[in-house]
């Protein structure tokens, strides 16, 4: 539900703005380097399990803006699924038991808001974003926990370059983003489990203004 009252109140405040701009609509190409820190802290004897995880994933992107005469642009980009990774380790009791242990997820639903705020008259800009994505997970797990599923927020930053192609309309980006999600925290048949994930982002996109 808040996901779709932010989508919409985007929409509108696209939509208001657009009253002074034009429209630009596209397509991206983005590599994700995504990094992921987690700790699972065990109900009785209060062991600490740490680890944490790379992962590049290229995925497509779908986006829409306004942009106005300076250059200075609002919009919206989607993601349907972006895939965190799995990692697995197996530990032995005192019994001389191996259990195994595979942590994975995969963010859904990545939905940003974003402007790009245009940094003199040659083509470089700041962007400034915000991110809502639902961290699914689907870990196996031998201490038998099993978390949920969490929506998180995460904060964009980065630096990018903003130039027409020959085609009539036709324009592309290139940029590089820094996103710091907010930190994952559940606790499951007593096992404690926090997890930070971050994301530097290569993203080359093409659109079309209208």
């Amino acid at each position: 539900m808040k996901k779709t009252i932010s989508i919409i109140t985007s929409l509108f405040l696209l939509m208001t703005f657009a009253a002074k701009a034009e429209f630009g609509v596209g397509v991206s190409g983005a590599l994700h380097m995504l990094e992921a820190d987690g700790t699972e802290t065990a109900r009785d004897s209060g062991e600490r399990n740490t680890g944490s995880h790379s992962e590049d994933v290229q995925v497509p992107e779908l986006f829409i803006e306004t942009i106005a005469d300076n250059g200075l642009a609002f919009g919206v980009s989607y993601v349907p699924t972006r895939d965190v990774g799995s990692k697995s380790r197996s530990d032995t009791n005192s019994e001389g038991d191996t259990g195994s242990y595979k942590a994975d997820a995969e963010l859904d639903n990545v939905f940003q808001i974003y402007t790009d705020i245009p940094m003199g008259d040659m083509g470089v800009y700041l962007k400034l974003g915000i991110q809502h994505v639902t961290l699914v997970t689907l870990e196996s797990l031998n201490s038998g926990s099993t978390y949920p599923d969490e929506d998180l927020m995460g904060y964009t930053a980065g630096l990018g370059y903003k130039a027409d192609l020959p085609v009539s309309n036709t324009y592309y980006k290139a940029e590089v983003t820094y996103t710091d999600f907010d930190t994952y925290e559940k606790t499951s048949n007593g096992n404690k489990v926090v997890a930070d994930l971050d994301a530097v982002t290569a993203r080359l996109s093409i659109g079309y203004n209208f």
